[in-house]
């Protein structure tokens, strides 16, 4: 294979990776020239499911989180990456036949299962509502009288 061919491989390829960078570039600019330029202490803030997350010398707001955040985001991974090995499946539909068939069905068997299997031991309920730390103690204050 001479340098000519490998480079009339090559070429689609680096062109859809430029163009994708000039794209995002411009992006970018157009988003900067384009947007809205206010400043105020309120959009600086970090904000996210309603609740003001800094800590700032004004705002003394500490909340807990309790782990079923993280677990949410744990096995939506799990299982969003488990459905990529599917697509191939479907892609190769037509060479993997019947055996490929039960394959997959085995596999989707298996996830079913762990999804019952996580839904049993309530690892999807929300337990605890997510109040700011100030509140949480003294909701377990007046649990604990």
């Amino acid at each position: 294979m001479n340098l000519s061919n490998q480079i009339a491989e090559i070429w689609p390829i680096a062109a859809y990776f430029l163009i994708l960078i000039v794209m995002l570039i411009a992006m970018m600019l157009l988003s900067h020239i384009l947007g809205p330029k206010t400043r105020s202490r309120a959009k600086n803030t970090p904000y996210e499911s309603g609740i003001i997350a800094a800590r700032s010398s004004s705002n003394n707001n500490h909340t807990r989180f309790t782990n079923h955040f993280f677990l949410y985001a744990i096995f939506f991974v799990i299982f969003d990456l488990e459905t990529i090995y599917l697509f191939a499946w479907v892609i190769a539909f037509d060479e993997v036949g019947w055996a490929g068939f039960i394959e997959a069905s085995i596999f989707i068997g298996v996830l079913l299962a762990g999804l019952i299997y996580i839904i049993r031991i309530g690892a999807l309920e929300l337990k605890h509502r997510h109040l700011p730390f100030r509140h949480q103690q003294s909701a377990e204050h007046v649990r604990k009288d």
